[in-house]
């Protein structure tokens, strides 16, 4: 009988998967520079930590640093600003992925090429300090299915389908003792020399260590530093985008004749990753209401949805005082100059507190958010109070009162800088920035 669709689909991808897997071992013979390192970042964007390690190089010149993508128009962005960039599949992408000593990314290697990796220093600069489970701590929700599989046939599929989320990186960057032991547990980055790479089959990806990191015993994976996109603005904060820009008065409804300007106000959700059907934010929220404050009150909600939801955000755009900014690469332009933030389960709000931004937590699904989706990590169960924390629509309408929002940091001040200590450690953002970090890194490896 002859296959079905589904099932050539499912050969086709079976065969992919191991000519991947051998392409991936030959290349580790190709012989790489240490003086080029390539770029790349999620869905083919232009973004995130490797976006600002990546224009903080193409600055200083320290390394030959090139973009690589998917993404033919980003690309040609990055060229007219005279920038290198190459098309992942052109013949200069191709030998750039093969030939760079370092491959600098947020996610995973396919975010530049994960057929050429092999043999390339991997260092994942990850796309923030989690609150919920990622990686190989993830035990629930779809994701476990990749990280944590059940059965040994279910362990080769993974290790032969999910090739890149089951590479180890080489480097990662940990501002804490706290996120030592996190980044340590999620990705393996044990203190140990051994090459536990579960590339190697046949891999034990079912098990879990429960071995961590130390403040003594740090993995010789992690370099002690903040975070390239946090960082960036401080050393170039002209180059923070102007609100301006994004903001139409004759759309929005803001009074341009005002002589107080507007409060900012981000509304920035996690990614519900439980693939449910319909959009949560149309019941979260009286949109007509919420809008009608705002225009009241003088004050701009800027709404920035995860790059997983931005189709949901057509539903309830169309009011004013409401700005969809959810196109925009990523949010750390604006970061220092938002009034209040408001989130749910993301740890966007992390990047914030060195910031002393207002910040409202908004979990209007909580019990269904934490029965299908990751679970959270123990600690960000035992966070203190340090922002105000709403289930309800009208409970927040309460915390967007201008004086609630001027009056917030005040209040939580203490309590918000031990928190801000917790994950930033005791230096904070006067510990020496990631860029600096990285480049002694490097120097050390050559």
């Amino acid at each position: 009988m002859a296959l079905t669709l589904r099932h050539k689909l499912k050969v086709t991808d079976y065969l992919k998967a191991c000519v991947r897997k051998l392409i991936y071992t030959l290349v580790a013979v190709f012989p790489r520079s240490n003086h080029k390192a390539v770029f790349g970042s999620y869905k083919d964007s232009f973004s995130d930590n490797s976006k600002y390690l990546y224009l903080h190089w193409q600055h200083n010149q320290f390394i030959r640093a090139i973009w690589i993508s998917g993404n033919k128009d980003v690309v040609r962005q990055r060229t007219e600003f005279g920038q290198e960039a190459y098309y992942r599949w052109s013949p200069k992408g191709i030998f750039h992925c093969l030939s760079a000593k370092y491959y600098f990314y947020n996610s995973y290697i396919g975010d530049i090429n994960q057929w050429f990796a092999n043999g390339a220093t991997k260092i994942n600069l990850w796309h923030g300090l989690p609150m919920k489970k990622i990686e190989f701590d993830i035990n629930n929700g779809p994701m476990a299915e990749v990280f944590n599989p059940q059965c040994r046939l279910n362990q080769f599929k993974q290790w032969l389908i999910s090739h890149q989320q089951l590479i180890k990186p080489d480097l990662m960057l940990s501002p804490s003792p706290l996120m030592d032991d996190i980044f340590s547990s999620a990705f393996r980055l044990f203190p140990t020399n051994i090459n536990d790479s579960v590339t190697d089959f046949p891999p034990n990806i079912g098990a879990h260590s429960t071995e961590l990191a130390s403040d003594n015993t740090q993995s010789s994976a992690l370099v002690r530093a903040g975070n390239p996109r946090t960082d960036y603005y401080h050393s170039y904060p002209k180059q923070q985008t102007d609100l301006g820009y994004l903001i139409n008065d004759s759309v929005t409804g803001t009074n341009s004749s005002s002589v107080t300007p507007p409060q900012y106000i981000l509304y920035a959700p996690s990614w519900r990753d439980n693939k449910q059907q319909n959009n949560p934010y149309l019941q979260a929220f009286d949109w007509q209401k919420l809008s009608d404050h705002l225009v009241q009150n003088n004050q701009i909600l800027l709404l920035r949805l995860h790059p997983n939801e931005i189709a949901l955000a057509a539903d309830f755009v169309d009011f004013p005082n409401i700005v969809n900014i959810s196109h925009l690469e990523d949010v750390y332009g604006i970061l220092g100059q938002i009034h209040l933030l408001i989130t749910d389960y993301s740890s966007l709000f992390i990047d914030a507190l060195p910031l002393d931004t207002a910040i409202c937590f908004y979990r209007f699904d909580e019990q269904d958010y934490l029965q299908d989706c990751r679970d959270m990590y123990e600690y960000a169960n035992k966070l203190p109070e340090f922002a105000p924390i709403c289930e309800s629509f009208e409970q927040l309408l309460e915390q967007l009162q201008p004086q609630a929002i001027s009056g917030q940091t005040e209040l939580y001040r203490q309590v918000y800088k031990d928190v801000s200590q917790q994950f930033w450690g005791k230096d904070g953002i006067n510990r020496g920035s990631a860029f600096s970090a990285l480049e002694t890194a490097l120097k050390q490896q050559r």
